[in-house]
């Protein structure tokens, strides 16, 4: 290695650079700078002839040139140049790309197509990574780009998709990363997310099928076009049995001609690994099938392997984007679903001839919940969840409460730090169901069974929406007048409640429940003042109200509170 200055003009500019990707206007600034402070940093070269090749410096080189054509400087302008000697094939690839990459950032496919050629030639992962500074992770992100479709590149370089949309392409066949494409060109708005759930989750098409169409024998869905392209398998078991016998009868094909074929099933290629035979290189030329997960079938002949390191190719085969590998069942789904059936049938009919199973099975499963993947989903009210968090509970609240942790007890459900509440969150939790709980329940009394199965549901049922004013007559509302609820009964206008009323509608209260005499001045009262004034005059005991006249207190009810509900806080119910 040495450090000299040389001619503008016997420069000679990068080969292969690992940067394609350039700003122009960059690069005027860059001169700008070269042109008042000059060039700050050696490039590196290699003797060739009796000139210097550059091999990193390139935006520098490029900005000495746009200085010679405005004819700012001329070829004898000294530039500053470390020059290399005696460079192994590879080397001066590698220099380039670290020095690019831990200089101004690379395009991303510009680093991809640079990581590639250096794996190309027995370069490893850990060393661009040393190198670089950059994560193994994303060194094998940005391989993944250089398999994207020559359209999704040019798509990518021009800047109409972001590069997390690039690489949720890289899980998709050619044909596939094309379609999106096309709906992201018509307007069609897709986060990364979305693009790789339109790779993975949808049905293979009649056009994806290389095996006779009638060996299908199968049902399909058409739209309306019914062509090849928007006709889809049903029974996609099917599809991918005949479609996998039809990829190893095609590599059996190929076997008889071609020097070497591999067969694969990966979402992403690393066709970087290989390149096209010269003419000369015909008789060793091989074939890659690629039997992508989705069904798609994508073959390339006249391949010749690079010379990529055994570990490498292994390590590097998958995008790290690309889901796990699932392994295929023993059994086809129809198969599983028809046994399935017929075993769950006949054990609904054996449980109708024992009533008492039958009670306690339909007990555990109210209180296994969301546990059982095809049991009776139990959803608690959210009054439950909402009045335990706020405070704002009620003598029904307690009731209810009680009741759950009665049974929460008697079926052993483990107690929190604090052991006297939240027998309903206990109750319903529906994650230690199992044997013992089985066993307990056996050993309820039918009236405890019976009190437990009409408990269960009962804390599921409310109001459809509490977000909204149930004016309807909805069965809520008919089973509430069924029972004749005294809402008074249960539940007393408490400083909550009151607190989330207006001033003027406290002030209404006051007036309605005949309390203008205890409440003389309420005019000039604040808000809180009110409320504490109502909230007392509520609380008072019988007693302490007789002869008071605030008696009326004792029944007084908002038309919300009513069944229907109406539209008013007034207990005539006036709007």
């Amino acid at each position: 290695m040495s450090l000299k200055t040389i001619p503008l003009a016997s420069l000679l500019p990068p080969k292969g650079n690992p940067r394609r990707t350039l700003d122009t206007a960059q690069i005027a600034v860059l001169a700008q700078s070269i042109k008042i402070d000059g060039v700050l940093q050696n490039l590196v070269v290699e003797a060739e002839d009796d000139r210097f090749r550059v091999i990193s410096g390139k935006r520098r080189y490029l900005a000495l040139q746009l200085l010679k054509k405005e004819k700012q400087i001329d070829g004898e302008y000294r530039v500053p140049v470390e020059v290399k000697k005696d460079l192994a094939e590879g080397d001066a690839l590698r220099l380039a790309t670290v020095e690019n990459v831990q200089r101004e950032q690379l395009h991303p496919l510009d680093e991809a197509e640079a990581f590639a050629n250096l794996l190309q030639t027995g370069g490893s992962v850990e060393a661009i990574s040393e190198k670089t500074g950059l994560g193994a992770q994303t060194v094998k992100r940005r391989l993944a780009l250089a398999n994207l479709s020559s359209e999704a590149k040019k798509v990518l370089q021009a800047g109409a998709i972001t590069l997390r949309m690039a690489e949720s392409l890289t899980i998709g066949s050619a044909k596939q990363q094309g379609m999106v494409l096309e709906a992201i060109a018509s307007g069609e708005h897709l986060e990364p997310e979305d693009i790789r759930n339109m790779l993975l989750d949808g049905k293979p098409s009649v056009a994806m099928a290389i095996f006779a169409k009638d060996t299908y024998v199968g049902s399909l869905t058409t739209d309306l076009f019914a062509d090849d392209e928007t006709t889809y398998f049903d029974d996609i078991d099917q599809f991918l049995t005949l479609q996998k016998e039809a990829v190893e009868a095609l590599a059996d094909e190929h076997r008889k001609t071609a020097a070497w074929v591999e067969v694969l099933s990966l979402y992403t290629v690393p066709w970087w690994q290989y390149r096209e035979a010269k003419k000369k290189e015909r008789s060793q030329a091989g074939v890659v099938i690629n039997f992508h997960p989705s069904g798609a079938v994508e073959a390339r002949t006249g391949l010749i392997k690079h010379e990529v390191k055994e570990e490498v190719a292994a390590d590097t085969r998958e995008t790290v984007l690309a889901p796990k590998a699932k392994e295929r069942p023993a059994f086809g789904a129809t198969l599983l679903r028809y046994v399935g059936n017929h075993k769950s049938i006949i054990v609904q009919a054996a449980l109708l001839r024992n009533p008492r199973k039958a009670k306690e099975v339909c007990a555990l499963l109210l209180l296994a919940g969301n546990l059982f993947r095809h049991g009776a989903r139990l959803l608690p009210h959210p009054c439950i969840r909402q009045l335990a968090e706020s405070g704002g509970q009620s003598s029904a609240y307690t009731e209810i409460e009680i009741a759950s942790a009665l049974f929460a007890d008697l079926l052993g459900f483990p107690k929190g730090e604090d052991a006297s509440a939240f027998g309903i969150a206990r109750l319903l939790a529906g994650d230690g169901i199992d044997v013992e709980v089985y066993e307990r329940l056996s050993g309820l009394s039918d009236g405890d069974l019976d009190r437990l199965l009409f408990l269960l549901p009962v804390l599921c049922f409310g109001q459809d929406d509490v977000e909204s004013l149930d004016t309807e007559q909805s069965v809520f509302n008919h089973v509430a007048r069924k029972l004749a609820i005294d809402i008074r009964a249960w539940w007393t206008p408490d400083a909550h409640f009151l607190a989330l009323l207006r001033r003027d509608q406290l002030q209404a209260i006051a007036q309605e429940c005949g309390g203008a005499s205890r409440f003389t001045g309420m005019k000039t009262w604040s808000k809180t003042e009110l409320v504490q004034a109502l909230a007392r005059a509520f609380a008072a005991s019988p007693e302490d109200r007789e002869g008071d006249d605030t008696a009326n207190s004792r029944s007084w009810l908002p038309g919300i509170f009513r069944f229907p509900a109406e539209g008013s806080i007034s207990q005539s119910g006036g709007k």
